[in-house]
């Protein structure tokens, strides 16, 4: 089944910096001359490290963990998000329903029992 997102297009002026909270699995876009992307902080042994990341024009990434981003654009542009859909507490109980049943077509079955 291929993974549903949700597309947004978030334009940043020249200078321009943009917080905002992407969940794992987001796909950033840089349609800009470049734009660095400051992910958000995790411990690492006992020290809290942010990971930054330059992007050029046409380069994406995928953000391997929920949080925070930051992301500053010098000569602006655009920035296109891909974010994954939430999935329904209940997709694993409906998927575990559709398996099929059984019944007289059952590998064992055997009639009269």
């Amino acid at each position: 089944m291929p993974a549903r997102t949700t597309t947004q297009t978030l334009p940043l002026a020249a200078g321009q910096h943009l917080q905002l909270w992407l969940p794992a699995g987001s796909q950033l876009l840089c349609q800009a001359p470049h734009m660095r992307v400051t992910e958000s902080a995790q411990w690492q042994a006992d020290r809290l490290v942010s990971r930054q990341t330059r992007l050029n024009d046409g380069e994406r990434m995928v953000l391997a963990q929920e949080g925070w981003v930051g992301v500053l654009a010098p000569q602006g542009g655009e920035l296109l998000c891909l974010r994954p859909l939430a999935r329904a507490w209940y997709t694993p109980l409906v998927a575990l329903f559709r398996l099929p049943r059984g019944g007289r077509n059952a590998p064992g079955w055997e009639a009269g029992r």
